[in-house]
């Protein structure tokens, strides 16, 4: 699906965020937003998703006007750090994000087949504090994936991770997104990463006028 924000603007306590921001994504394609820390990207995102406010102006689906703060199902988010529930094992916390209508019998075979996929099988029944930081955030990855979304909003969730390993989750994480036809915005301060994941790279200071920029909550 296509993604847009249009003419947006965000302020906290009367300090301007970001102001004026367009962004569009067509649809299945893979967007990276290159800028430094305290620029606004995680903001962005959070907008994206419905976790914070505009200001000003609108997101929109296919084309379809969403409201404000709503949040939707076809739109999910990974963070930075990957949010598991430690009295969860890998699966129970992968199937967290299985649509409520399927039967215990599918929910299981694709937990199966996520692990599979993410490259942690016979890692179901482990613990969640077991892991290291790359596991972890393949898990949380997995569990977005399970929620079959139409648009995934990535917060630099390998900055957590050596650079070999980090590089290594940005080509999965690229290459489920795309065979999935799943639309993501990125963001990072990493220049290789953004090349990596990317089918398009945008620096921060040309979503916006200079001055609109400001520092994250």
């Amino acid at each position: 699906m296509k993604f847009e924000l249009n003419n947006c603007d965000v302020y906290a306590n009367d300090h301007p965020i970001f102001q004026n921001l367009n962004l569009s994504v067509a649809s299945g394609e893979i967007v990276s937003i290159l800028g430094p820390s305290g620029c606004g990207k995680t903001t962005l995102l959070r907008v994206s998703c419905g976790l914070t406010a505009l200001t000003r102006g609108e997101r929109r689906l296919d084309g379809g006007l969403l409201e404000n703060q709503a949040i939707v199902p076809d739109i999910t988010m990974l963070f930075q750090q990957p949010v598991l529930y430690p009295h969860l094992n890998v699966a129970q916390n992968i199937g967290l994000g299985a649509p409520s209508e399927w039967s215990k019998k599918e929910k299981t075979a694709r937990i199966d087949e996520v692990l599979i996929s993410i490259g942690m099988e016979g890692f179901g029944t482990r613990g969640v504090a077991s892991l290291s930081g790359g596991e972890a955030q393949r898990v949380a990855f997995g569990r977005a994936l399970m929620q079959e979304p139409k648009v995934m909003l990535l917060d630099e969730p390998f900055a957590s991770v050596d650079v070999a390993r980090r590089l290594e989750l940005a080509r999965m994480t690229r290459n489920h997104l795309k065979e999935r036809g799943i639309t993501a915005v990125h963001v990072t301060h990493d220049e290789e990463e953004a090349a990596l994941m990317a089918d398009r790279v945008i620096r921060w200071m040309d979503l916006q006028p200079p001055t609109g920029a400001g520092e994250e909550e």
